[in-house]
């Protein structure tokens, strides 16, 4: 691995966006040229000033077709750079990149993140283009980097893949930038609180478990009590809308979370941002997905590591937070940085060999799935064919219809003359 090709959709504040940077400077410190394909966004700096780091403008667009002029441009790259191995970190970079990797046979690294079940299956169901791609994909990876092992299994299951293409890696960080403190200070009673999320649907619940842990802790414990929100996402404004107020502060996404972190007395949140605290140092309260809290203790940190600090695997038990003495609370932030240290430092996660590419699907697969829009087809075409039919049945109907009306309007009209012809013969015995 001379020159790698790392492909995402975009380099805004995220889990996946903060892990390739720290992969790339990890990647960098030994020397390997990496070429990040991504939309421009706030972690860009991050990685500027450094030679062996560069960026290179693209826009992933998630759709359900194959964009052959983008295709060729990202050829011409690999081309250009000489690019010998590709990492993919994001499902939407698949249609751009796969049939360029067939044809230049450039061997790949395929990323898991998505802790949320049957990520997958919302890509094949949304958009069919997935149902060809992904076991293409998947089936040709020199390797699949699951983030957890209940993700490994899920998708070894789903598209009959040995387990033995697997590699799981938990999430991961690079401690020169998380220095032991000498002295852990807390400020009793906490007044900071931080919240850092990415502001989507998926994470709505974790949110608002988070916010509702907060108002009543300012209800019950300190009423001087702030929460500041750092995120952005596609619920941002319909939480802000919600939840602002003066203790409810939402700051939008940020280029430095330590720097943010530093400022917080106790940090709130899921998945990454709780690996993140836990390296600076805090209490850290895993909020989870379906809304239990969780203090992040050295009871808890092995299996919390497991799912990627989701929470899905533990037992609430959030009034150790107010049941621990300052000492006591201490040692466990102390224990728990140590953990991390010794078993998620970057540098024990990051792959510099790659096997070259190998064909190993002998496109019956494709073929298989190619039957899957033939079936969707005919399906579409019998349902055409009933809808034909009943148009024919309903022009049918309409047309007898139309006979009657205009029968009924010629009865009308003689019965309007025969009317007509009475009142006037009326109107003439009448002497008018």
């Amino acid at each position: 691995m001379k020159n790698v090709l790392i492909c995402l959709e975009q380099l805004n504040i995220g889990g996946i966006e903060t892990f390739t940077i720290t992969q790339v400077k990890a990647l960098s410190r030994k020397k390997i040229n990496c070429y990040i394909l991504a939309k421009d966004g706030l972690l860009k700096e991050k990685i500027s000033n450094n030679k062996y780091i560069h960026f290179l403008e693209f826009d992933f667009k998630l759709e359900n077709n194959i964009n052959f002029n983008k295709v060729k441009e990202i050829e011409n790259i690999i081309i250009s750079k000489k690019i010998d191995s590709i990492i993919i970190h994001q499902f939407p970079c698949i249609p751009y990149l796969l049939p360029v990797i067939f044809k230049l046979k450039i061997p790949y690294f395929a990323y898991l993140h998505s802790v949320v079940p049957k990520t997958c299956e919302w890509f094949m169901k949304t958009y069919d283009i997935y149902n060809v791609l992904f076991p293409l994909y998947f089936k040709n990876a020199s390797k699949i980097i699951a983030i957890t092992k209940s993700v490994q299994e899920e998708n070894s299951h789903l598209f009959n893949i040995p387990k033995e293409k697997y590699i799981v890696l938990n999430n991961s960080l690079d401690f020169t930038e998380y220095k032991k403190k000498e002295k852990i200070i807390l400020k009793y009673p906490f007044t900071n609180f931080l919240l850092i999320s990415r502001l989507s649907k998926e994470k709505e619940v974790s949110i608002n478990t988070a916010i509702n842990f907060f108002k009543s802790y300012k209800e019950k414990y300190n009423s001087l009590a702030k929460l500041i929100i750092a995120g952005d996402g596609d619920i941002y404004n319909k939480l802000e809308n919600q939840y602002s107020n003066d203790s409810i502060i939402f700051i939008g996404a940020v280029k430095d979370v330590a720097e943010v972190m530093n400022e917080a007395d106790v940090v709130l949140g899921v998945d990454r941002c709780i690996l993140e605290s836990i390296a600076s140092q805090k209490p850290s309260i895993i909020c989870s997905y379906n809304g239990k809290l969780i203090l992040v203790t050295p009871k808890n940190i092995k299996d919390a590591t497991k799912e990627n600090f989701t929470g899905n695997n533990i037992e609430e038990n959030i009034n150790e937070l107010f049941s621990t003495s300052e000492k006591k609370l201490k040692e466990i932030i102390n224990d728990n940085y140590n953990f991390i240290v010794k078993n998620l430092n970057i540098d024990d996660h990051i792959l510099t060999t790659i096997e070259p590419f190998k064909l190993e699907d002998d496109l019956y697969s494709v073929f298989n799935n190619l039957n899957y829009y033939s079936d969707k087809i005919k399906k579409l075409e019998e349902e055409n064919k009933k809808l034909y039919l009943r148009n024919q049945d309903c022009y049918k109907k309409i047309n007898e219809l139309e006979k009657k009306i205009n029968g009924q309007n010629k009865h009308l009209s003689i019965i309007y003359r025969l009317v007509r012809k009475i009142k006037n013969r009326g109107g003439k015995s009448n002497g008018l």
